[in-house]
Order: structure tokens, then C-alpha cells, then sequence
């Protein structure tokens, strides 16, 4: 499932040669938030990780898949109602083919996720 331009848009990009920052607009209409969880909605985790692949894929031009996950942290709930927008915030290193991301999701002083991945 594809969830740029329908369950999120970028708003904004930065980036340099090992960083990118995004700055996310989350659809709080999308059928997902209406399933989980009905009148209190949560980001999924999982989209949270295929996010990342997919604002890769949006700089470097190329499809990815996840060869590693590292370490995941969930340390707070997104509800789109309450944080509409939020940045990701990656962490980019490349070698032998392989992307090394390490990727924190917040907004303001608030962090909900920490991943450390590697794609391929």
C-alpha cells in the first residue's frame, strides 16, 4: 500500500547529504484512523516504518526494502487529530548498496518514535 498523497503529504523538505527532515501532513479522514482505533484514532506503527521507506524513495529516486530492523521504539501515540503535522527527522548513511537510516518522529518536545534501520 502506497501512503504518500493519500494517508500523508509533505509539506516540507530539507535536505543535506546525510540528513532529511520532512515535515508531515497526516489525513485524519483516511479509512485506516477510522479502524484504529474508532473515536480515538492512532497512527499504526507499521505505517510509521513504511513512511520512512516511502520519503526515502521520494529523495533518492529508487525503491527500497527494509533488510534490517534495528531498534523500535514507540514512545507515544500520533492521534492526526490532535497532531495533525509531525517531522521525521533522518539520519542517512550508504554503503554497498545498503541505506543505514536512524529516523526520530516528533513534534515540538514531543517524541513518538525512534527507528534504526537498513534498507536495501
Amino acid at each position: 500500500m502506497i501512503l504518500k498523497d493519500n494517508f500523508f503529504t509533505i509539506k516540507s523538505q530539507t535536505l543535506t547529504s546525510q540528513k532529511a527532515d520532512f515535515r508531515i501532513k497526516l489525513n485524519a479522514e483516511n479509512f485506516v484512523y477510522k479502524a484504529h482505533f474508532p473515536n480515538y484514532p492512532i497512527t499504526p506503527g507499521v505505517f510509521l516504518i513504511q513512511m520512512i521507506i516511502e520519503l526515502l524513495t521520494s529523495i533518492k529516486g529508487r525503491k527500497f526494502r527494509i533488510n534490517t530492523l534495528k531498534n523500535v521504539k514507540f514512545t507515544a501515540p500520533i492521534n492526526p487529530i490532535d497532531f495533525p503535522e509531525i517531522t521525521f527527522s533522518l539520519d542517512l548513511s550508504e554503503k554497498e548498496n545498503l541505506c543505514y537510516v536512524k529516523a526520530m518522529i516528533s513534534e515540538n518536545e514531543t517524541i513518538f518514535a525512534k527507528i534504526s534501520m537498513v534498507l536495501a
